[in-house]
């Protein structure tokens, strides 16, 4: 039986290779078909200033790469409110114990 480490490699080079084969030509589109995009939200204050204060790492960025970085930012606190919908939050108890043994 192989490792399940060559097993994962073995998967993961399929998937790159599937990637880099051409694939079909698609057909165009109608112009009465293509949807219209949704509009980008602003980001909230908060996110933005959580994206200025990435200069600190590199004060060459340019203000529509921090409204890029602000919209990601916004787009993982919807992420986390998807994850938790009631905004409960865990109680020290409430964490896995985690149990140590050795093996010889």
């Amino acid at each position: 039986m192989k490792s399940s480490r060559r097993i994962f490699l073995a998967g993961a080079a399929l998937g790159v290779g599937a990637a880099l084969l051409p694939s079909a030509p698609m057909a165009e589109p109608s112009p009465a078909a293509t949807p219209s995009p949704a509009p980008v939200p602003t980001p909230s204050p908060g996110a933005l200033d959580l994206a200025r204060s990435m200069r600190r790492f590199d004060p060459q960025l340019t203000e529509p790469q921090i409204e890029k970085i602000a919209a990601g930012i916004e787009q993982g606190y919807t992420f986390g409110s998807s994850l938790n919908p009631h905004g409960t939050f865990l109680q020290n108890g409430d964490a896995p114990v985690p149990q140590f043994e050795v093996r010889p």
